[in-house]
């Protein structure tokens, strides 16, 4: 199953624009995870460098094959969350990014 979390999380991060998106936006400590069979990636954002205090982004695989998408922010052991966004296809992924962060994935 390890592999697998790990297959998908480096799909996901690959349809967000692979290291070009890290580039841009800063992205760091990358996890991939899987909880009850739906697996995903997570990482965090610069402090600061994001709308509305974002700096971390949950992406989880849903059974359905859409993604739910988690925008939180992390101060200290408190993590609130800023927005969730449930049914999203691949090809919407950077999109979504783009608009809840303010960050661009491409030039």
């Amino acid at each position: 199953m390890e592999n697998h979390a790990k297959f998908v999380a480096t799909e996901i991060l690959n349809q967000l624009g692979g290291n070009r998106f890290i580039a841009m936006t800063g992205a760091k400590n990358f996890a991939c995870f899987d909880e009850n069979g739906e697996c995903g990636l997570c990482f965090r954002l610069p402090s600061n460098f994001a709308m509305k205090g974002i700096n971390l982004v949950k992406i989880k695989l849903t059974f359905s094959d859409t993604y739910l998408v988690t925008f939180s922010r992390v101060r200290g052991a408190t993590v609130k969350e800023i927005s969730k966004f449930d049914n999203i296809y691949c090809d919407q992924l950077e999109c979504l990014f783009n608009e809840q962060t303010g960050l661009a994935t491409r030039l």
